[in-house]
């Protein structure tokens, strides 16, 4: 039987591949020539240069920024999912500690917290033990009219991920809300919390203002879809109570 750990690990970055080079853009003859130069700084692992290139392209609208914001997210994604977390901290196991008391006194998510750590059985901890943690304080923008889910760390771009139905988030003006539940489905059927298997379950976001973010589940109510590979990875970047902003229209000049 696969583990936990495991069947997590085999879906963590599966968005962390950058896009082949030589695409076709003969349908856009004015792309900037910055986001060419980019992914060959990417693949040439001079992250620093590229995302300086790309960074006036991050908060555009447009095929421009949505580029930028995959090309970058390709990367800060995998680094987030990762020991390489710019937030990460140590944390030595003490007698009482459990996966679960850790996880909410750092604000780690459980499943992120097994991941980073290769922990198979979370009954087995030791005290002593030396643990990866990382506060999880990222915020979702939801953009409908570009079909479009952004995940940042205030401003800096973390990652970024395509939408193909947004009609449940249709209307007017922009919108503030958190994240309410982070649910686990297998074949259909929502798992408890504390099962064994929850942290290895197709995941559904619900939002407090009750929209929510599924995949190949299909819950009751108004629901945004995006593939569910990518959305088992977001689940994984955001924690209960994470800023969410639905952003409908363009923000007012000094917002």
């Amino acid at each position: 039987m696969k583990s936990t750990f495991l069947i997590i690990s085999a879906a963590v970055f599966c968005s962390a591949l950058l896009p082949a080079e030589e695409e076709n853009y003969s349908l856009w003859p004015r792309r900037p020539a910055e986001l060419k130069q980019a992914r060959i700084l990417m693949n040439e692992r001079q992250y620093d240069r590229a995302e300086e290139l790309l960074a006036p392209y991050l908060k555009q609208s447009g095929i421009a920024g949505r580029e930028a914001r995959q090309i970058l997210g390709s990367r800060n994604v995998g680094r987030y999912l990762s020991r390489e977390h710019p937030g990460a901290e140590v944390y030595t196991v003490r007698g009482g500690d459990t996966v679960a008391k850790i996880a909410k006194a750092h604000k780690c998510p459980q499943d992120i917290l097994l991941l980073l750590n290769g922990i198979v059985e979370p009954s087995a901890l030791r005290v002593g033990q030396k643990l990866v943690v990382v506060p999880m304080r990222l915020r979702m923008v939801i953009n409908p009219r570009q079909r479009e889910l952004c995940v940042w760390d205030g401003e800096k771009l973390v990652a970024d991920y395509a939408l193909t139905d947004v009609k449940a988030a249709a209307g007017k003006g922009n919108e503030q809300t958190t994240l309410k539940a982070r649910e686990g489905y297998v074949d259909g059927a929502k798992l408890p919390a504390s099962s064994p298997g929850h942290a290895a379950a197709n995941r559904v976001l619900c939002l407090e203002n009750g929209l929510c973010i599924a995949g190949e589940e299909n819950p009751r109510g108004k629901t945004i879809r995006m593939n569910q590979r990518d959305l088992n990875e977001l689940a994984l970047l955001l924690g209960v109570g994470a800023e969410v902003q639905i952003l409908r229209e363009d923000p007012k000049p000094g917002q």
